[in-house]
């Protein structure tokens, strides 16, 4: 059976017991004193699981004695291995052939309520709704699974909410929590900087090696900055900067990518896609010098472990993904964008390549005079 059917089936199913009388607790109804377990649901890409540490930790601020349990993302949930702020962790692939078992487990959790940061639709809203969860938060809140949501008045949209980080904490707001801080939390650990220390030495980049990182690919072909420029701004930083190495990052799906690149810059770069898991990727991200990437996953990591970054936005609006804080330590290059952006053939082309080179060697300036 198709995915659409299933998903009508789930819907029509779910229509049905609300009409006999199977609602969904209102927020009116909810008392933060009498929650013991709590989900925390992110369970979508890279950069949305670094977003949604914000509001983890506005949760565990307001809950420190509560059982806090994160539902994630098998191929992104590793970047929260460790994490303090979270207790436990249930994996969740948002596909239907994983659903039993996941409704199980969360059956077993039996949580008390479900503050839904970013999830799978329009899986998530049922899976949480058949788990018996009595309080179900999520914003935005339009979708036609809405009944099942404990907040479903007033509608609030994503251009209501504004920025992923503040929608991250509004949701955080309805499970109770009273944090405006936007910052993410990826605590990096000694093991993984090891790591990141080990593979770098093993291509001659020790510590006092000035480090570019080139974040060259993105979830969407049309959010990448085009491999040419990428290339011509390695040879000319390289130029401009001798001693200056350039590292490439990606997921091995980029390695491709990467390596074409990598040999069009030349001896100045190394290829690192794919080489460090996500658990690893914080501390080679904090190593960099600066970071050089599109509204990307890596983007957010390197804002949350404060690596100064040149942020490319040509196909997405930076209000709603770019840097919030920190601002000093971010330089954000833009390109005129609407939603007909995302038809152009190359709309990350109309930034410039001397636009990003000077942007980069005015931050290893910066860097190296203040530290930040």
């Amino acid at each position: 059976m198709r995915v659409q059917p299933l998903t009508d089936l789930l819907y029509l199913g779910l229509r049905a017991a609300h009409a006999l009388g199977r609602h969904p607790r209102p927020a009116a109804d909810f008392a933060p004193a009498a929650v013991n377990t709590l989900l925390a649901v992110s369970t979508t890409a890279l950069g949305d699981t670094a977003m949604s540490t914000a509001g983890i930790h506005a949760l565990r601020a307001r809950y420190p004695e509560a059982r806090l349990v994160a539902l994630l993302h098998p191929a992104t949930g590793r970047l929260l291995d460790g994490h303090p702020d979270i207790d436990e962790r249930i994996f969740y692939s948002g596909r239907y052939g994983d659903f039993a078992r996941t409704l199980g487990a969360l059956r077993r959790l039996r949580p008390d309520a479900a503050a839904v940061f970013h999830g799978n639709e329009p899986q998530m809203t049922p899976l949480l709704s058949l788990a018996g969860i009595p309080f179900i938060f999520k914003l935005p809140n339009t979708s036609r699974n809405r009944f099942l949501l404990s907040n479903a008045e007033p509608r609030l949209t994503w251009q209501d909410l504004g920025h992923g980080l503040r929608q991250r904490l509004a949701v955080a707001h309805l499970a109770g929590a009273d944090s405006d801080d936007p910052r993410m939390h990826l605590p990096v650990h000694g093991a993984a900087r090891e790591a990141a220390r080990t593979v770098l030495a093993a291509h001659g980049l020790v510590a006092d090696t000035p480090l570019v990182g080139l974040q060259t690919g993105a979830s969407e072909p049309h959010r990448a900055w085009p491999e040419r420029h990428y290339v011509a701004l390695g040879r000319t930083l390289a130029a401009r900067r001798p001693g200056l190495r350039l590292v490439l990052t990606g997921s091995p799906a980029e390695a491709a990518r990467c390596r074409r690149i990598t040999e069009g810059i030349g001896e100045a770069a190394v290829d690192l896609a794919g080489t460090l898991g996500l658990d690893r990727l914080p501390a080679l991200i904090e190593r960099l010098d600066v970071l050089v990437t599109g509204d990307t996953g890596p983007m957010h990591v390197a804002i949350a472990v404060g690596t100064p970054t040149v942020c490319l936005f040509g196909a997405s609006d930076p209000a709603g993904a770019g840097p919030l804080y920190d601002l000093d330590r971010h330089t954000v290059l833009t390109a005129p964008w609407d939603a007909t952006a995302r038809t152009l053939p190359e709309p990350m082309s109309r930034i410039g390549v001397d636009a990003v080179a000077a942007a980069v060697l005015a931050r290893l300036d910066r860097r190296a005079a203040t530290g930040t």
